[in-house]
């Protein structure tokens, strides 16, 4: 049977908090944080896991926004990685590795999950929800890092509590895992490189704003300093592996016609190579995902997959490619 620190260590209890707060206070910050302490935690967690991936992954096959916004609102991965910052910022080792253990098997199951659901749909088309979750960049990084400061200020004054709904919005973190097993299920591998990228974004915001929040307001100990240098180093430098991609694409977006006209030629000089040289109509660049469409458009299927591969080489981008002939232009070619 686990006993709960508060019990266990008086001495954190007592020291909890470097300013004056009330004891009962404290120890409700404390249960609430790291709520693996709680009785069959496994299965409420896993329960409302599964429920907000199955919720988001219908959400974003039908486009809804409204449904992928109820399954943020219930997911509870965001909870593990608020506590997690929290352990490393009172330099308690063992206690962070129990949360990157939650936090791993969370991501792993939602995929798996996620994949196999993506296996009872139809073939998705990539609509706007789900490229909207391909393609970060550093304004993402801004909004995790703004709104995990929130939400860890939110675990620490109760009054302030209601503000975890809205940072759950804010910062997705199962819809881009869902996104991402859907996108591996249908063969997009550039869409769910760029979807576990926006995922990573918000975890490594959230942790390290969890810790700066909690270290500021005094939830550290004298105790166990030497871990809470090392985790939060370590939480930085990770974090830091984002920044190229994420500033990648920002460059991306802030060049807008200058990017799309690169494509566009990289594009075609892939099609004069190719056979009957088909030429383009109409390019349409949403996230990481290129919408091209060509005349004459090849019949053959390994023509027409050999053709996608080498213009995903040339652009780096997740071609699709769009006969002029079919009313639906969000026909996808396999």
């Amino acid at each position: 049977m686990k006993i709960d620190p508060n019990e266990s260590d008086k001495y954190v209890e007592e020291n909890f908090f470097s300013q004056e707060i009330a004891v009962n206070e404290r120890k409700y910050v404390f249960n609430k944080l790291f709520f693996h302490y709680k009785k069959d935690w496994q299965s409420s967690f896993a329960l409302m896991l599964f429920l907000s991936v199955g919720i988001a992954c219908l959400g974003l096959s039908e486009n809804s926004s409204a449904t992928i916004i109820g399954a943020m609102i219930i997911a509870p991965l965001g909870q593990p990685i608020v506590a997690l910052g929290g352990a490393i910022a009172l330099g308690w080792k063992k206690q962070s590795f129990r949360m990157v253990l939650i936090i791993f098997l969370g991501i792993v199951g939602s995929l798996i999950v996620s994949y196999l659901i993506g296996l009872t749909l139809p073939d998705l088309s990539p609509n706007e929800q789900l490229l909207i979750r391909t393609a970060p960049d550093l304004r993402d990084l801004g909004i995790a890092l703004l709104a995990g400061a929130g939400g860890s200020y939110g675990y620490y004054r109760s009054e302030y509590s209601t503000v975890l709904a809205g940072v759950a919005i804010a910062v997705a973190l199962v819809p881009p895992i869902c996104a991402c097993g859907l996108m591996l299920e249908q063969g997009n591998y550039i869409l769910a490189s760029g979807s576990i990228l926006l995922f990573f974004t918000n975890l490594m915001g959230i942790a390290f704003s969890s810790i700066l929040v909690f270290f500021l307001l005094g939830l550290k100990t004298k105790r166990n300093r030497r871990w809470f240098y090392t985790g939060s180093i370590f939480i930085i430098f990770l974090g830091s592996a984002t920044i190229l991609p994420l500033a990648l694409n920002y460059d991306k977006f802030t060049s807008g016609a200058q990017f799309q006209s690169s494509i566009f030629e990289k594009s075609a000089s892939v099609l004069n190579q190719s056979k009957n040289a088909p030429e383009i109509k109409n390019i349409l660049i949403q996230g990481t995902a290129a919408f091209i469409t060509i005349k004459p458009f090849p019949e053959n299927k390994n023509e027409r997959e050999k053709l996608i591969n080498k213009l995903e080489d040339a652009t780096g981008l997740q071609v699709f490619l769009i006969n002029p002939t079919k009313e639906d232009y969000n026909y996808k070619v396999k």
